[in-house]
């Protein structure tokens, strides 16, 4: 989530914080996009372009962050095996 768009939900996702202004940039995970149109996504392409020529030590640790997070099928599939067979 990024926090140009949602901080609350950027620091609860990313650091279980409800407090966005207390973790400020450290709690977004990437660079969101409203719409489908080429100059949204054009934005967000050069938010992330100058993070990472004129920031390169929070570029790195926003990497390493979304490195870190698991974005696998593991636990969604482990929550419906559980959802399952809690209905039998």
């Amino acid at each position: 989530f990024d926090i140009d768009f949602d901080k609350a939900r950027a620091a609860w996702e990313v650091w279980g914080s409800t407090n966005a202004e207390v973790d400020g940039a450290q709690c977004v995970n990437g660079f969101a996009f409203e719409g489908t149109d080429e100059g949204a996504l054009d934005y967000a392409l050069n938010r992330a372009i100058d993070a990472w020529y004129n920031d390169k030590e929070w570029f790195r640790a926003l990497q390493k962050r979304v490195m870190e997070q698991d974005w696998s099928w593991n636990r969604p599939a482990l929550d419906y095996v559980e959802l399952y067979h809690g209905a039998k």
